[in-house]
């Protein structure tokens, strides 16, 4: 999936979800971030992104779930 990721809001612009999926992405990102110590300017920023729209594809919707796995992926080179 080839999907580009803004600095701010990085899910807003993606199809395919409705507005909810989105705020739990973004819940999801932006707590993954701030455990992960990520500036705005981190380009890891956008692997943890696509890890988290992947996710998501898959069906995951939780914010916790979405959380814990975009960290275990962080953690092995942003592999799932």
């Amino acid at each position: 999936m080839d999907v580009t990721i803004g600095l701010t809001m990085p899910f807003s612009d993606i199809k395919g979800f409705d507005s909810e999926t989105r705020r739990q992405m973004t819940q999801a990102f932006e707590a993954a971030c701030a455990r992960l110590g990520l500036r705005p300017d981190d380009p890891e920023r956008d692997e943890l992104a696509k890890v988290i729209v992947e996710l998501a594809w898959r069906g995951e919707r939780d914010p916790a779930m979405l959380f814990a796995r975009a960290i275990e992926a962080a953690e092995n080179d942003f592999e799932l």
